[in-house]
């Protein structure tokens, strides 16, 4: 994501010095010999999706970011998978820890107390070559397969995104630590939409790519194996500009292609809303968050007031023009999703008297068309590539999620991004909404495909225009599935 730089001196890392020795007291990681792949000697490269077992999962451990409380969760969430038996032992997995530059003694003994020693050295293990300053874990790209001229079978790949930054030896320290080839993108545009997340694929390797991404990028891909499997998806409406604000792939055992789509949803959130208890709403921990929620209850539920009253008219007395957008947008929420698109006249055409929160509705209205629109374009493609029948249905669900305006014409998420998830098998670690109502009903959404979800405060990273997927990436097993594409 193209958050903070985050830009300090290159000498903290002789600061780090002490630390990373520390480190090495948790089961240190020890690089073997680094392979290098040319692009000239690939001949297709594979993306490797959620549906594929972990074998690492990476973080970074910031305490400058204030990080601490989610690296904690999730080290204590991925040991919990294997002691309460939902991994099998062949199947086991650690979280893959990059330290902060700023980490000190203090903050291990911190880790030891929170998860237990027994549990960190099990389930966690230290970088013990490499500290940074720049915790976005998925931004400098992705891992996959590659098959070269040179070798027989597929191999292992790092993909470089070209982010640089503190991060730009990273790629090619984890392709040492894996073993694995390391691949970089062609494109020196040092662009943010050729970052990790804004590169994703389904479990049957057709690829989403947000329409920020280089040119260069996406002619490498589409000649190394992705021609004709890739869908370019509008991003250039988020202020980061990636594909994983809006849309992820999770596995799905009882979806007919075996994974599920799950897209932000701005009408299901001001559902949820409206529907949510004014106790829930003041229970938001941030007060801007807090009084917004509350004054967009304020004026849906006011606006079923107002259509309730207009019913009882006689002739079908039209609505004073102040009650109209509010009722209009009510009968558009209790539609079906399926007939969103009726609504585009509505979200783009209405006009809109100077309240703050009919424009925050009416852009979130707008914005929900348009990624509905994305979605289907998605959809689309994977028909396509699949070669199925024409109105073979799609398993899509959908998370609540909010945006808000940013300079220029860009979008940020407004609530943390629920959508913008960490997915290990059957567990979802997924950034809490604040909101009782939407964790019910993601935990009610996930629970019938069979899958968990585990809400963490993702603030530390919302906070810097990110969540936790951007956070985090995983190291996956290229033959292990846990649910097997169809």
């Amino acid at each position: 994501m193209t958050k903070s730089n985050n830009f300090f001196y290159k000498s903290v890392r002789v600061a780090a010095a002490c630390a990373i020795a520390i480190s090495t007291l948790f089961s240190p990681v020890e690089a073997r010999v680094r392979n290098f792949a040319s692009a000239k000697d690939v001949q297709s490269l594979k993306f490797l999706s959620a549906n594929h077992m972990p074998v690492k999962v990476l973080v970074v451990y910031s305490p400058n970011q204030k990080n601490q409380n989610f690296v904690i969760t999730l080290m204590n969430i991925v040991a919990d998978m294997h002691d309460k038996g939902l991994v099998k032992q062949e199947d086991a997995f650690k979280v893959h820890v990059i330290p902060g530059w700023e980490m000190q003694e203090a903050d291990y003994a911190f880790i030891r107390e929170k998860v237990g020693a027994e549990r960190v050295k099990k389930y966690v293990e230290f970088n013990n070559v490499y500290t940074t300053t720049d915790m976005w874990m998925q931004d400098w790209g992705e891992v996959g397969v590659v098959k070269l001229k040179s070798e027989k079978k597929p191999q292992t790949v790092v993909f470089d995104s070209n982010r640089g930054r503190d991060n730009a030896e990273l790629p090619g320290i984890l392709a040492s630590f894996w073993n694995s080839y390391l691949l970089k993108n062609p494109s020196t545009h040092f662009s943010g939409g050729d970052y990790g997340g804004n590169i994703e694929v389904t479990p049957d390797n057709i690829l989403l790519i947000g329409n920020t991404s280089t040119p260069e990028l996406r002619g490498f891909l589409e000649k190394n194996g992705y021609k004709n499997r890739m869908a370019v998806l509008e991003t250039d409406w988020l202020h980061v500009g990636h594909v994983d604000e809006y849309i992820s792939v999770c596995p799905n055992a009882k979806a007919a292609r075996g994974y599920t789509l799950i897209k932000a949803n701005p009408r299901l959130a001001l559902r949820l809303i409206k529907d949510s208890s004014l106790a829930d709403l003041r229970a938001i921990p941030l007060k801007d968050y807090r009084d917004a929620m509350i004054e967009v209850r304020k004026y849906l539920l006011k606006a079923e007031v107002n259509r309730a009253a207009q019913k009882k008219r006689k002739n079908n007395e039209a609505l004073p023009e102040d009650q109209k957008f509010g009722v209009a947008v009510l009968n558009y929420l209790e539609l079906s999703e399926t007939t969103s698109e009726s609504g585009m006249e509505l979200a783009t055409g209405h006009m809109v008297r100077g309240s703050e929160v009919e424009e925050f509705i009416k852009l979130n209205l707008t914005l929900a068309n348009l990624i509905d629109a994305n979605l289907k374009k998605a959809c689309e493609k994977i028909s396509e590539v699949r070669k199925e029948k024409e109105g073979k249905l799609h398993s899509i669900i959908s998370f609540p999620a909010l945006f808000r305006a940013m300079y220029g014409g860009k979008h940020i998420a407004y609530i943390p991004g629920s959508v913008n998830q960490l997915i290990l098998n059957n567990q979802l670690i997924v950034p809490d909404p604040k909101i009782e109502i939407m964790r019910k009903y993601i935990a009610r959404t996930l629970g019938k495909m069979g899958l968990q979800a585990n809400f963490v405060d993702s603030l530390p990273y919302h906070n810097l225009q990110g969540q936790i997927h951007c956070g985090t990436n995983v190291f996956r097993h290229p033959n292990k599935y846990f649910v097997k594409p169809r």
